[in-house]
């Protein structure tokens, strides 16, 4: 007999664990340990989330994220693929201004979008790319479910490109002003690790920000640097509500919310876009790292006032139709 237990593999309904494809399954795969390990497989570098639910022309794509070589676009779909998503992927594309990977993933890739899918590889732009991914989740002798993504389809170069690219990126430096951020926010994250009940460490990025859950898809908190400005900032970030709903029904209770904050805060409708946001600023020399101790413990700080004060309002935010009653294997 072996000396090492041996067991059986189960497979899990994946509903069991995220009943509710926005709201459980996209808000689970957006935080960051759980995104790594999907980029991981399909082999993007230094990968972070930008937003979810985010607007891509009239329709709103799952997740919008970017590594080192660009644009990363998550379709989820936690039923088998149909031609619904297929369309919706498509629409998205149109609504693109800049090249992107896309990623749909789904419980059962059918034959057809597998073969739709090598047919846009084959047939659009080589700086577009799209993958077919399978989800499953298994558990060994009813232990914690764990998730496995199954590669379908991919560019037919990728791995060639992913090896060339791997050693690029190795040989590639960062910019000072990348390595600035990229340090500055593993300083934060170490703030927030030791005090901030419940945070998960986040892959500190070579870039200006850094994001943080609030609870509801499409809304965030971000924490933001700028070297050129010499400034720091936290806001709240709401990436699609062009009506400014939201916006406008926090706005009523803006002098409670300001006092519960402790503090005045910017509010900013950005006219121009689809987003809005509530923020707050500081001066600060993001390159002097001897101030960086007391800068962390400011986001540290202003990241949890901006949870405590907003986190209950902005689940209770009607944006009027909202988001889709996602229960069925058709959403």
């Amino acid at each position: 007999m072996p000396d090492l237990p041996l067991s059986q593999i189960e497979r899990v309904d994946v509903r069991k664990a995220w009943p509710h494809e926005a709201l459980d399954f996209t808000r689970w795969l957006a935080e960051d340990e759980n995104f790594q390990a999907l980029a991981d497989a399909l082999h993007f570098f230094e990968a972070g989330v930008e937003a979810t639910e985010a607007a891509v022309g009239d329709f709103s794509a799952d997740i919008i994220a970017r590594d080192r070589e660009g644009l990363i676009l998550i379709e989820n779909q936690l039923a088998q693929t149909d031609h619904t998503h297929l369309g919706q992927i498509l629409t998205y594309l149109a609504g693109l201004d800049e090249p992107a990977r896309v990623v749909w993933i789904s419980t059962k890739v059918r034959e057809e979008h597998r073969a739709a899918i090598d047919w846009l590889n084959a047939h659009t732009p080589s700086d577009f790319a799209f993958f077919a991914v399978e989800l499953e989740l298994f558990r060994i002798s009813g232990g914690p479910a764990a998730p496995h993504y199954h590669v379908v389809a991919q560019p037919n170069e990728w791995t060639r490109h992913v090896s060339a690219r791997s050693k690029q990126i190795s040989s590639t430096a960062l910019t000072d002003t990348q390595e600035t951020y990229k340090a500055l926010w593993g300083v934060l994250n170490d703030q927030l690790m030791e005090h901030w009940t419940g945070f998960r460490r986040r892959q500190p990025l070579p870039q200006t920000w850094m994001s943080y859950p609030i609870g509801r898809a499409g809304f965030q908190l971000t924490a933001i640097a700028s070297v050129r400005d010499r400034s720091a900032a936290v806001e709240l970030y709401c990436h699609r509500d062009p009506s400014k709903t939201g916006f406008d029904q926090l706005l009523e209770g803006k002098a409670a919310f300001e006092d519960a904050f402790g503090q005045p805060l910017r509010w900013d409708r950005m006219e121009e876009r689809a987003a809005w946001r509530v923020r707050i600023d500081r001066e600060v020399d993001i390159t002097d790292q001897s101030a960086w101790p007391d800068l962390a413990k400011w986001y540290r700080q202003h990241l949890e006032a901006f949870d405590r004060t907003f986190r209950a309002a902005v689940a209770d935010i009607d944006l009027g139709a909202g988001l889709p009653d996602d229960t069925s294997d058709d959403a």
